[in-house]
C-alpha cells in the first residue's frame, strides 16, 4: 500500500473498539475527543498518585512530549490536573502508561 501511494500523504491511525481512534502518530499534536474519552475512562482523573482531581479538571499530557518527537496515542498520554502539569514540566516527570494504567516515576 505504501508503494502505491507514492509521495501521498498517509497517515497511520490505531483503532480501538468501535473504531475510536486511539494513536494519530506525528499527524496531530492535540489529543484528539475519542483518545481523550479512553483517557478519561482509563485514567478516571488526574494521574498522579494521591491526586482525586477529577477528569474534568484534568488536562492531556503527553507523557514524550511533542516537541521531543512524541507521538498523540493513549500510550503515549496521561491525564494530569492543572497543577501536576505544571509540575510535570518544572520538574521533568517522566510515566509509562499502558491500555490499562499509567505509571509514574516520582
Amino acid at each position: 500500500a505504501r508503494r502505491s501511494a507514492g509521495d501521498a500523504m498517509v497517515i497511520r491511525v490505531v483503532l480501538g473498539s468501535g473504531s475510536e481512534v486511539l494513536d494519530v502518530g506525528r499527524a496531530r499534536r492535540l489529543f484528539t475527543p475519542g483518545l481523550l474519552r479512553a483517557m478519561w475512562l482509563r485514567d478516571k482523573g488526574c494521574t498522579i498518585p494521591g491526586c482525586t482531581a477529577p477528569p474534568q479538571w484534568a488536562d492531556a499530557h503527553h507523557l514524550i512530549h511533542w516537541v521531543d518527537g512524541g507521538v498523540t496515542s493513549l500510550l503515549n498520554g496521561a491525564l494530569l490536573c492543572g497543577r501536576h502539569h505544571t509540575l510535570a514540566h518544572q520538574r521533568g516527570w517522566t510515566a509509562t502508561a499502558t491500555a490499562s494504567e499509567v505509571t509514574w516515576h516520582l
